[in-house]
């Protein structure tokens, strides 16, 4: 098949976010768990000496791979709605142009971190009201896509494939944004911390609870991290940016699949 004849197709985005992922999780394994090669060594020396850590944190490869998806997921849905309008479809574009406005507020908090500037660094709430707080933001950005679906979702029913990818995405979303916020009142989050810590001390070599204890140890002196240990690191970053991840790359196929729709309808 000539370049020429590519056609971008909503499968594409989930075998890239399935490919970007298994070969994230196979490079811990096999460096953070097994230590092949003595891979470990390239980064025994960082603060926190995990692959994991660098892959899945904040900024760090997984996470710009969400801020892509975003943008993408912005300016398709931007796109479908000019050329919907165009053809008379207003309703359909109305969903669209709400959705591409989700995605831009979605893409300035993961990139920006807004509710940390608005919640944290502005001022000193008690952890309680904190997370509550955090909560409220999650429902009010996501009541966006929401209003999207409840007032216009109708018009879109008809192409099956964007329906499952958005129930998908929505799914996704909303797993990160409990954990990130609500799950922390509870003893959920800890629950999910320690079973990944068990898990891969269990199918680790001997050295790497060592690495997990000394570096537990190091976290706990310094008060500027948040006493956010190895366990609730494994939450916040590799399990939640995974999440998140997975519904970027629901909602920008749902998009896309959407476009693949209307050009079919319009070829019948």
């Amino acid at each position: 098949m000539k370049i020429k004849d590519f056609k971008l197709k909503y499968q594409h985005v989930l075998i890239v976010c399935a490919g970007v992922l298994l070969i994230s999780y196979f490079l811990v394994y096999i460096a953070d768990l097994r230590n092949l090669f003595g891979l470990r060594d390239l980064y025994s020396h960082l603060y926190v000496p995990l692959l994991w850590e660098i892959i899945f944190t904040e900024r760090g490869p997984i996470e710009m791979f969400q801020w892509l998806f975003l943008g993408l997921l912005l300016i398709f849905s931007a796109y479908m709605c000019g050329i919907l309008r165009e053809r008379g479809r207003k309703k359909e574009a109305m969903f669209w142009i709400i959705f591409s406005i989700a995605g831009m507020f979605m893409l300035m908090e993961d990139a920006g971190n807004i509710r940390h500037i608005l919640l944290r660094e502005k001022f000193s709430f008690p952890w309680v009201m904190l997370q509550s707080l955090e909560t409220l933001y999650f429902v009010l950005l996501a009541a966006i896509p929401f209003f999207a679906v409840i007032k216009y979702g109708k018009y879109i029913k008809k192409s099956k494939a964007t329906v499952i990818l958005l129930i998908f995405g929505f799914l996704f979303y909303g797993s990160a944004a409990f954990i990130s916020g609500p799950a922390d009142l509870t003893n959920i989050n800890y629950h999910i911390g320690n079973t990944m810590y068990r898990l891969t001390v269990r199918l680790g070599d001997e050295e790497l609870e060592q690495i997990y204890e000394e570096t537990d140890k190091i976290l706990a002196r310094d008060a500027t991290n948040g006493h956010m240990d190895v366990r609730y690191r494994f939450k916040d970053y590799l399990i939640e940016e995974s999440l998140e991840l997975l519904g970027a790359t629901m909602l920008l196929a749902a998009a896309i699949s959407y476009l693949q729709f209307i050009q079919k309808d319009s070829k019948n």
